[in-house]
């Protein structure tokens, strides 16, 4: 227990303001009682200094054996009520029973994970998210973990960095592939009241499966890797900037269906202002326009034209490489729709020379 304290002194966890509590009674009576008399001098002595619990291995054992919801209630009451909780000479699976222990106390929490050593892995893997140091201790931690880092100094920036910034990219991708699909599908639906639900379709079938594969697909795969809302630097000074992760601000139920809402309107708009303003005309060669076929192209080109570009404005990375990763989805697509439409074999035959280069 000593060696404990000095420990956590050296390394920073205590400091000398700090009030700290020491749990080290074996016999449940003991043990209840100890909880009861820290708990009252913990609330007594909170206010204006840091609390620390220091418990040891046989007391967690005492504590897991028991089973009592009660008597885990006062010993969880006491960890969360203080800003370090160190516990000394704990088994492996002591330490997966701390983390299974807290998770089932705050379900709505994350919890993470950290260690070195093959005494870790089970803690390791009963958290949300396990990170293994690879170095002296060996390899079997690294290997256990969702991450692995070199040195203990890197966990600020895998945090405060990568972490941060991989939960901004991942939360606006997911909500983008919902928005992107709805805006591609809602027109459909939208289109049986026009058509009286006969069934027939306004994309061509060929154009409709190589919309996420190849027209869409590039820009987002650019942002969730590459974008960079600040400087690495800048992030590692103001740790503030990881409250966006620990508030869920980026991705929460208000979030995905606004998401959802701007797909579901702009496909309904786009349908309707087509279908209701292109006038049906005959090019020279007595082609009709303002058919079907056509209307529908022009609702998907237009449709891959905005979320090719909305990833694009949505970007903090505004360079060369993002700009190219928008243009190659929506060149791509014209250049596809221009050699189909000069081909008599395919059905889109003369519908790119009826939206791209027919004269009003």
């Amino acid at each position: 227990m000593e060696t404990a304290i000095n420990i956590g002194y050296s390394c920073k966890l205590l400091n000398k303001h700090m009030n700290i509590f020491i749990v080290n009674e074996v016999k449940p009576k003991k043990i209840r009682s100890e909880l009861a008399n820290l708990l009252s001098q913990q609330n007594v002595t909170k206010q204006g200094r840091e609390n620390a619990v220091v418990v040891s291995g046989d007391t967690l054992t005492s504590i897991f054996e028991m089973k009592d919801v009660s008597f885990l209630k006062m010993f969880t009451d006491l960890c969360e009520n203080a800003n370090v909780v160190l516990a000394c000479r704990v088994s492996p699976k002591q330490k997966a029973k701390v983390v299974a222990m807290m998770r089932e106390r705050n379900p709505d929490k994350s919890t993470l994970a950290i260690g070195d050593g093959a005494n870790d892995v089970n803690m390791i893997t009963a958290a949300h998210i396990g990170i293994g140091i690879k170095g002296l201790e060996g390899t079997q931690a690294a290997r256990a973990a969702d991450y692995s880092i070199g040195q203990f100094k890197f966990l600020k920036n895998l945090l405060l960095c990568h972490g941060r910034e991989c939960y901004r990219r991942n939360a606006y991708a997911i909500s983008y592939m919902f928005y992107k699909n709805v805006f591609l599908v809602f027109p459909i639906w939208i289109f049986g009241f026009v058509s009286f639900f006969s069934g027939t379709t306004i994309y061509d079938v060929f154009l409709y499966n190589s919309y996420n594969t190849v027209f869409t697909s590039l820009p987002i795969v650019w942002f969730s890797v590459f974008d960079w809302q600040f400087d690495k630097q800048y992030l590692l000074d103001n740790p503030r900037q990881y409250k966006i992760g620990l508030e869920n601000i980026f991705f929460n139920s208000w979030v995905f269906w606004r998401w959802f809402f701007y797909g579901l309107w702009q496909g309904t708009l786009l349908l309707l202002l087509t279908f209701y303003t292109m006038n049906s005309s005959t090019t020279n060669e007595g082609n009709a326009i303002g058919c079907l076929e056509t209307d529908g192209q022009f609702v998907f080109s237009a449709i891959v034209i905005v979320v090719n570009l909305k990833v694009l404005v949505s970007s903090y990375e505004f360079t060369v490489l993002s700009v190219l990763a928008s243009l190659i989805g929506i060149v791509g697509y014209i250049a596809v729709l221009a050699v189909f439409g000069f081909v008599d074999i395919y059905t889109m035959q003369g519908d790119f020379q009826h939206l791209f280069l027919t004269s009003p």
